[in-house]
């Protein structure tokens, strides 16, 4: 018999432009013979939109495997009653389209997100005695940035309504930041877990070659990043503002952003002709302005080891790491670049003395890993995972 993987990723599917780390293992999935039964939301999260029934009949045709839409109620607002809502729906629908159709003999592949659809799912372990998994991207309720404290109390202990009683029932689970397994034990110490990152993609990036040569004339940095509370990218502008051979490019900002005006403005006032602000770029369109880059840059507040690590992994771009956090580490370790403390002047001291051999030393150290995080590698370790 034919076995059967339910995966669902209510923000991530072939539709989503964003995360689409789902979408690719359930291709992968397909190859190894699995029949796959993927559900997900008609509401875009990222855009704050429904899809259209065009890009859904699109997205279908386009499928290697059954690709499953539930309605979603949508919200404007990430923190919201009305978000909160939105996912219980989804999640309870979720449960009564699935508690007909799984058996003992299924897997259950989840998102960590939301927390309504890991109680929902751990109901169908309980009842149908079906092997659930989790594959931990974000943390609820610790990703979630609320400075007013009562609301954070009240979202808090909303969250762990539904995380406490559910998360030991995971058979498996795998995780993209180390520090992520300390959310997983805050409320289960049972469920194993194993270190896989996000990885990059193969298909994006086949055809770049290994340069060692420096051929730029000065220090171009890049930053893949919407400006978001998330992302901070201020130290290096104000430690640019002083370094004419620096030059920075910002990929992904289109003007909507958080930190946007912020950042927009202090560029104009003080006439940084050596920031350029690029808008959104086509996935392989980033595959361009890598090419030209010395430096792949990470001033990410929150702690993760997010998609933009592996694109400068496979464009063989060192990486500097602002703060101390699960990137920073994790590009430490390997060595294939730099941390350093999230402030100008800590900065400005790094790049000052990062000199053109140790750049090299850094492309020789992304050459010799590189391969390890490609994502046709890391599905090789989910397959295991999944047994």
């Amino acid at each position: 018999m034919q076995n059967k993987i339910y995966l669902i990723g209510p923000t991530e599917s072939i539709l989503t432009k964003r995360g689409n780390r789902f979408p690719n293992i359930a291709d992968f999935l397909v190859t190894q013979g699995f029949e796959i039964i993927y559900y997900t939301s008609n509401y875009y999260h990222a855009e704050k939109r429904f899809f259209t029934d065009d890009e859904i009949s699109e997205a279908k045709s386009k499928c290697k495997y059954n690709l499953n839409i539930i309605s979603a109620l949508g919200y404007k607002n990430n923190i919201s009653s009305k978000r909160v809502v939105s996912n219980f729906l989804f999640s309870l629908a979720l449960f009564f389209k699935l508690i007909c159709r799984v058996n003992k003999f299924d897997i259950i592949l989840i998102l960590s997100r939301p927390v309504e659809l890991i109680y929902f799912v751990s109901l169908l372990k309980r009842i149908k005695k079906t092997k659930i998994i989790i594959d931990i991207q974000d943390i609820w309720p610790d990703a979630l940035k609320i400075s007013n404290k009562i609301k954070k109390q009240i979202f808090t202990s909303y969250c762990n309504i539904f995380l406490y009683p559910s998360l030991k029932y995971y058979t498996n689970s795998f995780h993209v930041a180390p520090s992520f397994l300390t959310w997983l034990h805050r409320y289960s110490s049972k469920t194993p877990s194993v270190f896989i990152p996000l990885g990059w993609e193969n298909e994006r990036w086949q055809n770049i070659d290994f340069k060692e040569n420096i051929e730029n004339k000065g220090l171009h940095l890049v930053c893949i990043a919407q400006l978001q509370y998330q992302i901070d990218i201020m130290p290096v502008i104000e430690t640019i503002k002083y370094k004419e051979d620096v030059f920075l490019t910002i990929i992904g900002e289109d003007g909507t952003g958080e930190r946007y005006n912020e950042v927009f403005t202090y560029i104009e006032e003080n006439n940084l002709t050596n920031i350029d602000i690029v808008g959104k770029v086509d996935r392989c369109g980033i595959i361009d302005y890598l090419k030209t880059m010395d430096i792949g840059i990470l001033p990410m507040i929150t702690s993760s080891i997010p998609n933009k690590i592996f694109d400068y992994i496979a464009a063989y771009l060192p990486i500097i790491v602002l703060g101390d956090n699960d990137s920073s580490r994790f590009v430490l370790e390997n060595n294939i670049g730099w941390s350093c403390n999230y402030n100008s002047k800590s900065f400005s001291h790094l790049i000052d003395n990062i000199t053109i051999d140790e750049i090299i030393i850094k492309r020789h150290s992304l050459q010799r890993i590189r391969e390890q995080y490609s994502r046709n590698e890391l599905h090789k370790e989910i397959l295991k995972t999944i047994g």
